[in-house]
């Protein structure tokens, strides 16, 4: 049902063994009582009948009656026209296509320098689209667009799809073979409930605020990090001698910290001042990236959403205190150091090097998440890869002996990558802090 990189990204369910997490669904109503309708939506049957549904509340809604009759193959020409249309549900066909002919219109205005007033009339008066032209005028009469916007609810909604459930071609379809097709796919998988908002997908949210695996390893390695520090904040706040293995390591911790990355990308006077955010974005990439170690549970560090956000406070960070401490001018003439050159000159180099300074302070933090997310997403697909040759569809075809050799020099490849992706694991989490340091540094004094 999914692609096998599909487990290394975020997702709304945890992977454990199939023999631990058994589906046992007998009908597909039990299918949407469990998961959520998304799990029947996303049927091929389900989505054909869903087409023919709603071209026929179209039809009352559309002046071109003609257009639609040819709606339901230009969706399936979209669909296969691209893999990440594939699935994709009549409505969102709409929207999407919609979307696509805006942004192609607006292109192709700009590379023939067109003078137009309106993007989308002049491509389709050059590029005539009888199913483009029905969608567009759809949008753009507002009684029509709140009408399309009714219907969507209502496919959305289990009315629908208990009116599908009801037909003879659903019962049909429904068989002991299909059933059997989807206990054997969602076996393994422990769907998170989702009181806040709703599915596409087991990837993708509807609507709402939907709850992922990341989210919930995020939350575990802040508790995980609040609990633990505020034990350490109670024993040492009498100022005596650390004892205990735990409270050696967490001051080992905190003083590395300090001294090997803060104070090497600041002003050791400013150290302090910093530590609180410092130690707390080291020991939560760390936290997150050893979750990635662990057994199916996975590694939010492996989510740009996540490494962006992180970028996102450093840069923020740096831009607050670099004001404070500079003033808004003198921040943002920081950014070019004093380079002592004659005026003839600096009238035109400044400039020029305060453009690249300028724009450098967003490229870098963009970097700094991209940097992050690259060197833990190489570990797993590495580790896939190589499982891969093992356990993959191609090693099934092997013969025995050949399989075996296979097998034992794949399993030890990974062995001794996860001992280096373990190393990578605390290596990143220094890199970053490190560099944050060196970037909320250079924000705050001048250079």
């Amino acid at each position: 049902m999914a692609s096998d990189l599909l487990h290394i990204k975020d997702s709304f369910y945890f992977d454990v063994p199939r023999k631990f997490w058994r589906a046992n669904f007998e009908n597909p109503e039990s299918i949407a009582d469990s998961l959520g309708n998304w799990a029947v939506q996303n049927d091929p049957h389900y989505q054909d009948w869903e087409a023919d549904f709603a071209i026929g509340k179209l039809e009352e809604i559309v002046a071109d009656k003609n257009a639609l009759e040819h709606a339901k193959e230009a969706w399936y020409h979209w669909q296969h026209a691209k893999d990440e249309r594939h699935g994709r549900p009549f409505d969102q066909y709409v929207v999407d296509a919609t979307a696509e002919l805006e942004s192609s219109a607006a292109k192709w205005v700009k590379s023939n320098k067109v003078e137009t007033q309106n993007n989308v009339d002049a491509y389709l008066a050059e590029h005539p689209d009888a199913q483009a032209e029905w969608m567009v005028q759809l949008f753009r009469d507002a009684g029509s667009a709140r009408k399309f916007q009714a219907l969507v609810h209502e496919l959305n909604s289990r009315d629908v799809l208990d009116e599908y459930l009801a037909t003879r071609s659903a019962k049909d379809y429904w068989n002991d073979n299909i059933l059997s097709q989807y206990n054997h796919a969602y076996s393994g998988k422990v769907f998170i409930p989702q009181p806040f908002g709703e599915l596409r997908n087991a990837y993708e949210k509807q609507s709402g605020f939907a709850i992922s695996r990341y989210m919930i390893i995020e939350v575990i390695v802040a508790v995980m990090l609040l609990f633990v520090f505020r034990w350490l904040a109670g024993k040492v706040k009498d100022g005596s001698a650390p004892k205990g293995k735990l409270w050696n390591l967490l001051e080992s911790f905190v003083v590395f910290i300090r001294t090997d990355v803060v104070e090497k990308g600041m002003d050791p006077h400013d150290s302090p001042k910093y530590m609180p955010l410092m130690w707390t974005i080291f020991l939560f990439i760390l936290g997150c990236n050893l979750m990635g170690m662990l057994p199916w549970v996975g590694s939010p560090t492996a989510a740009f959403a996540v490494t962006g956000v992180l970028a996102l406070i450093v840069f923020l960070v740096g831009l607050v205190m670099g004001i404070r401490s500079l003033g808004v001018l003198g921040f943002f003439k920081n950014l070019c150091p004093d380079l002592g050159l004659p005026i003839y000159l600096g009238i035109v180099i400044v400039p020029m090097v305060w453009l690249i300074e300028f724009a450098s302070l967003f490229i870098k933090h963009g970097i700094l998440a991209v940097r992050l997310l690259a060197n833990m997403v190489a570990g797993h697909l590495v580790l896939l890869g190589i499982m891969g040759l093992a356990f993959g569809a191609k090693a099934a075809a092997m013969g025995t002996t050949s399989w075996t050799a296979l097998s034992i020099v794949a399993l030890a490849g990974t062995t001794v990558l996860s001992f280096m992706e373990l190393f990578v694991a605390f290596l990143q989490a220094y890199v970053f802090t490190l560099l944050a340091s060196l970037f909320i540094g250079s924000a705050t004094h001048h250079h």
